[in-house]
């Protein structure tokens, strides 16, 4: 019943992310299910595998289309980034695939979606950002970080995506997609 009460809401609770395309999703999948028993954890869905990058939480279903015409403003060129290592948060029980430095581009979008939403009146969690991609939850063997072997992440478009609670865990719905603009040459 939980599920079509959310469904039925007023707000969706959404955010943006980089969704992986399916090598990367694969390669992700792969990596959490090799290790899942050994960390005595769940392994997260290939098709639910992203990196969040803001969350937006409750917004008016009425403000969607005004929500997606602010992100529609990025101009950020595409980029790519290697996720390197296995990380684990003992305190979330997670553990995440990370990236070994900063992104500057990577950074450059996520403060392009904050002035684009802010100059549209749009609310969202400001906590700080930290690009990775849970792999697996409820870890009960917490393991020092592991080098893996680097994934390839090309980044050409970001999406908006709903988040919707069920007695199964968090299901997501992409609702939009933007690609991000080629480099231009001149």
């Amino acid at each position: 019943m939980r599920n079509s009460e959310e469904n039925n809401s007023s707000k969706a609770r959404v955010f943006f992310a980089l969704w992986p395309e399916a090598p990367v999703r694969r390669a992700l999948h792969t990596l959490a299910t090799e290790y899942e028993s050994r960390c005595e954890a769940r392994a997260i869905d290939a098709d639910a595998l992203h990196i969040t990058l803001l969350f937006m939480g409750g917004v008016e279903r009425a403000r969607l289309p005004q929500l997606m015409q602010a992100a529609g403003n990025i101009t950020v060129p595409p980029f790519g980034f290697k996720l390197e290592k296995l990380s684990f948060w003992p305190q979330n029980r997670i553990a995440c695939a990370t990236l070994p430095a900063d992104v500057p581009a990577l950074s450059q979008l996520v403060a392009a979606l904050k002035q684009q939403l802010t100059a549209a009146g749009f609310l969202f969690e400001n906590n700080e950002f930290i690009p990775h991609v849970t792999l697996l939850r409820n870890v009960d063997n917490i393991l020092e970080p592991q080098a893996i072997q680097p994934i390839d992440w090309w980044v050409d478009s970001f999406v908006l995506a709903e988040s919707t609670v069920t007695d199964q865990g968090s299901r997501y719905k992409i609702l939009q997609e933007w690609s991000l603009p080629p480099i231009s040459r001149c």
